[in-house]
């Protein structure tokens, strides 16, 4: 499962995040996964999870022999930590669970960790990322092909997910301009909450950018129009909430001028909870649920 030749390598990297733990990015990893399998396509689901792994739980696997932490301290090769699932054409790499010290990695171990991405061969390579917006998860994110954040209509998880779309997209344009240690620090000091010029939306860093540099300006409103994660809103009770997904990328677009892609909703269905206690994914514990007709729909807006 690891790649031969860089020419022959056609897959997809997808990112979920999200920021906020709860909202259903390991679950939404998992039934996505095995849609895109049970479309015949080559999958591997990547807890990137480097202290509470969970996705092997999700998928009912009851013992890792060697996961993620073990191939960047070097006790295993890639190879070895790719586990076949009860589902064809699926495999995981699990995370680290637990292990003390594992869920803050160091910038080698990030980086290993990006690089394993383009070493896998499958089709579709998809990123369960941990909770919260460290630098590790938001750099995770932003290395993907396609990027997928997950919300529920709670206001909590609403400001949640704008907090990290906006540290995603900063995060982003200082890695941009890390070569041009200027301007990267001229952005670092304008984002910074304490900066005198309060700069809260992307047209007022925008100015600032254009006054310092011109040329790095072009760079810098191509890398804002180019970013474009899709939103995903879990949990839904009633069809009136999917406005609350259209408000937020309509607030995200107005503050941080990003074009959000909304992909839908998955709605709130007891087969959810019983898929977890079973350790089956609800994808293929009951393929005709209404959530599992929903990940369908999303998959086939994708692919």
């Amino acid at each position: 499962m690891t790649k031969q030749k860089k020419a022959e390598n056609t897959k997809k990297i997808w990112a979920i995040g999200g920021g906020k733990g709860g909202i259903g990015k390991s679950l939404f990893t998992v039934n996505m996964g095995v849609g895109l399998a049970n479309m015949g396509k080559k999958v591997i689901v990547f807890d990137s999870d480097l202290g509470g792994a969970n996705l092997h739980t999700l998928l009912g696997i009851k013992f890792v022999k060697y996961n993620l932490n073990d191939y960047i301290n070097k006790t295993c090769e890639l190879e070895q930590t790719i586990l076949p699932t009860s589902i064809n054409n699926l495999w995981l790499i699990s995370g680290a669970d637990g292990i003390l010290g594992s869920a803050n990695p160091s910038y080698f171990q990030k980086m290993k960790t990006i690089k394993c991405f383009n070493k896998l061969e499958a089709d579709y390579i998809l990123v369960d990322l941990g909770a919260g917006s460290s630098y590790n998860v938001l750099d995770f994110f932003n290395s993907a092909d396609e990027k997928f954040v997950i919300f529920s209509p709670e206001p909590t998880s609403i400001q949640n997910v704008y907090g990290f779309l906006k540290s995603a997209i900063y995060r982003k344009l200082i890695r941009t301009f890390k070569g041009n240690k200027p301007l990267m620090d001229t952005i670092k000091k304008a984002i910074d909450p304490k900066n005198e010029r309060k700069v809260s939306t992307m047209d007022e860093l925008s100015k600032i950018v254009y006054e310092a540099n011109q040329d790095g300006h072009n760079i810098f409103r191509q890398t804002v129009n180019n970013y474009r994660p899709n939103t995903i809103i879990n949990m839904l009770k009633n069809k009136g909430e999917q406005n609350i997904a259209l408000g937020l990328n309509m607030t995200v677009k107005k503050f941080l001028n990003l074009d959000m892609n909304y992909l839908g909703c998955l709605e709130s269905d007891d087969i959810v909870s019983e898929s977890v206690k079973a350790m089956t994914p609800f994808m293929k514990m009951s393929p005709n649920a209404r959530v599992s007709k929903s990940i369908n729909k999303i998959i086939r807006k994708l692919v």
